[in-house]
């Protein structure tokens, strides 16, 4: 997959299959349309293209509105680059293009610089100076200058329509089952390891403690989770939170590998969420505590040994 950040110096050798959009989460509903998109590009021998703004169109716009990432620009291309695409764009967002109504940017952009011969959108799909494109602009447009529009209906799970919003807030309310069933993977963050105050180590469990570089972390609580450490995958009890029980202050993210020994001390770590457990609680006395700390990796266990059969999602 072929990266573009400045697209004025892309020159496109064939027409394209296209799609535009912000991609945060690549959730079922991007997923969706990132098939489709390589489908139609292989059947009609079209390139592949995914369009992409770095920042957030609303970081420029209206900065208190942006919303909070759920994955990274650096995870959101790593899972992108699962659709064997032929380009992808990360195209900076500025003032520039701000100002392009919905029919500039099709023809400057979508037609004028990457030929595409087939667009894939969703049905509230809206773009533009002021919003003044949407999906009956392209339909018009189309018949013009001679492309198609597939219209990809939006996914429902279980009732839920599948959004990045709606994902957002799940996690942040710490529904994070249902956040993972409409990401189609783990909720996962990641970042240095970072010293604690010692604690588990000498009262409790040892913990590895985290820095991370995701903005969107879990309501605080424990969680069954997984730690990838050097490429491989571990299970582990995650708490986030600001330890009520031993006068913490600052929220932390510490994770506790289970039934594994790690001779070397990592300096990254990723941790994939998988199942809430409780929320964070003052418990009466650092016995207490421990005691909790004990069930919760039992319970953690007994999670694993039930799902270890089972078609699970994966961390990307």
């Amino acid at each position: 997959m072929e990266i573009i950040y400045d697209h004025r110096s892309y020159l496109a050798a064939l027409p394209s299959s296209l799609t535009i959009g912000n991609f945060d989460g690549v959730h079922l509903g991007h997923q969706r349309i990132l098939t489709r998109l390589v489908q139609s590009a292989r059947a009609s021998g079209t390139t592949s293209v995914v369009l992409s703004f770095e920042p957030h169109p609303l970081q420029l716009l209206i900065p208190k509105k942006a919303p909070i990432r759920i994955t990274p620009i650096v995870d959101k291309i790593s899972i992108i680059n699962k659709w064997n695409l032929d380009i992808l764009g990360v195209l900076e967002f500025n003032k520039a293009f701000s100002e392009l109504s919905g029919e500039q940017f099709v023809k400057q952009i979508i037609l004028g610089i990457f030929r595409a011969k087939h667009l894939f959108v969703g049905n509230n799909f809206i773009f533009g100076h002021r919003r003044s494109g949407n999906v009956l602009l392209l339909q018009e447009l189309s018949k013009k200058f001679n492309f198609v529009v597939h219209i990809v209906p939006q996914v429902v799970v279980r009732g839920f329509r599948v959004s990045s919003s709606r994902i957002r807030d799940l996690i942040q309310c710490g529904k994070i089952s249902t956040a993972n069933r409409l990401l189609g993977r783990y909720h996962t963050i990641s970042g240095p390891i970072v010293p604690g105050r010692g604690l588990g180590k000498k009262l409790l469990l040892p913990t590895l403690n985290i820095l991370p570089t995701t903005e969107l972390v879990p309501s605080p609580g424990v969680y069954v989770s997984e730690s990838i450490i050097r490429a491989k995958h571990y299970l582990s009890v995650t708490n986030v939170g600001w330890a009520p029980t031993v006068s913490g202050k600052n929220l932390i993210i510490e994770t506790h590998v289970l039934d594994s020994n790690l001779k070397k001390p990592p300096t990254n770590l990723s941790i994939a969420f998988l199942h809430r457990l409780r929320d964070e609680k003052k418990f009466r006395s650092i016995g207490d505590l421990k005691k909790q700390v004990l069930t919760d990796c039992q319970r953690a266990r007994r999670f694993f040994s039930l799902f270890k059969n089972v078609n699970r999602y994966k961390s990307f």
